[in-house]
């Protein structure tokens, strides 16, 4: 059993941070309210090969464990927002989508730019009317030739109104259930397509939007995977790899959030006294160290999993529910040490709340996560759907 890193781990780790350093912490105040990720940030990390983790080497991507991308994730988001870590969301997902389930011809067209953030990609699962229920997507997708024609809508997509293409799911034979979904990757300049923005309490930089598709018409050489394998090519990669780095992200805003209190109850009194002299203070410090230290390693566990070829399905879902729970609570706490200063938006512990709140939502709601860790651990008898 070891607990440690290897040395390339390590080496990964310190390029990501003096990546964060040198790009990201100097213009923190400038990001913070920003509606959209710069493009100069996303073609630096372009250059550093961020959006090309986990792609093969022969089309511009680089070799990455599982544990690597988590790697990058946590250090992307030591800035305290998501404007870092946000573009190894979906953004990356749908590379990786591409990467693993696209024609060479598809490949040839849109892994270079992808890779190199010259151009950005999103992922586009949820509906109005389904979220975590992906199998009850109603957007649907005719063959017409060599041709897919999409009608529909997807709401709360991640980089929606900044990408240039998205891997979308769509039913393909509406009687099917699962079995009739469908992944097409479809360039979002094709007539047809109207794109909306929602004004939300975090995660900004992300510009949430809904897409609706009116009869627009995508080649079928943009299919990823066969027809009808969709919904199995979403749950391996929302399984395997996003639920676990939408935990660290928000543990390591916890972290942040968990030093600057520690600083704040060191220097600031009361009564004569440090705030961390007060046991109703440093209990909550020593709580919330504890709770993200035992989160991590669950995440790290996750991806660790992966990179040995086994299945962890139950423990993405654990980190999935657990680790933005207690990201909410540790930092929360932090914020009420900082009294009425860390209310103030000239802080930033409050964007750290509002964005890990939104890490409580993304990719399945703790709910479906208690039913997939109960399904893992019980067999079909605690699935509620099943007969």
């Amino acid at each position: 059993m070891d607990f440690t890193f290897t040395q390339k781990e390590e080496m990964f780790r310190k390029m990501v941070q003096m990546f964060v350093q040198r790009e990201l912490a100097p213009r923190g105040k400038e990001l913070a309210n920003l509606d959209h990720v710069p493009w100069d940030i996303i073609k630096r990390m372009g250059d550093m090969g961020f959006f090309g983790l986990g792609v093969p080497e022969k089309y511009g991507g680089q070799p990455a464990s599982a544990v690597m991308i988590g790697i990058a994730f946590e250090e992307l988001c030591r800035t305290g927002n998501i404007v870092g870590a946000g573009p190894l969301g979906t953004p990356l997902g749908n590379n990786l989508l591409l990467a693993n389930f696209g024609t060479e011809e598809a490949k040839e067209e849109w892994l270079a730019s992808l890779i190199k953030g010259e151009k950005l990609g999103c992922v586009a699962l949820t509906e109005p009317g389904c979220g975590s229920d992906a199998a009850a997507i109603t957007t649907r997708a005719v063959r017409d030739g060599d041709s897919y024609i999409i009608n529909g809508e997807k709401t709360s997509i991640s980089f929606g109104l900044q990408a240039h293409v998205t891997a979308m799911f769509v039913k393909t034979d509406p009687k099917a259930g699962a079995k009739g979904v469908t992944c097409l990757l479809c360039p979002l300049d094709l007539p047809g397509i109207t794109r909306s923005k929602f004004t939300d309490m975090g995660w900004l930089q992300t510009g949430r939007a809904s897409l609706v598709f009116d009869g627009v018409r995508v080649p079928a050489k943009y299919r990823l995977g066969e027809e009808g394998q969709g919904f199995y090519v979403a749950m391996g990669l929302f399984d395997e790899m996003l639920r676990v780095v939408s935990g660290l992200g928000p543990l390591t805003w916890a972290q942040v959030a968990l030093e600057q209190a520690m600083a704040y109850a060191a220097q600031r009194t009361a009564f004569g006294k440090p705030l961390a002299k007060w046991e109703g203070v440093s209990s909550k410090i020593a709580e919330g160290a504890t709770m993200i230290e035992a989160a991590r390693w669950l995440c790290y566990r996750a991806l660790w999993l992966k990179d040995q070829g086994q299945r962890n399905t139950k423990e993405a879902a654990m980190v999935k529910f657990w680790c933005p729970k207690v990201a909410v609570q540790v930092i929360h706490d932090a914020l009420l040490i900082h009294g009425h200063t860390g209310y103030s938006d000239e802080y930033p512990i409050q964007q750290m709340l509002r964005d890990a709140i939104g890490f409580e939502l993304a990719d399945g709601t703790a709910e479906i996560m208690k039913i997939i860790i109960a399904r893992e651990l019980m067999g079909r008898v605690a699935v509620p759907y099943a007969p």
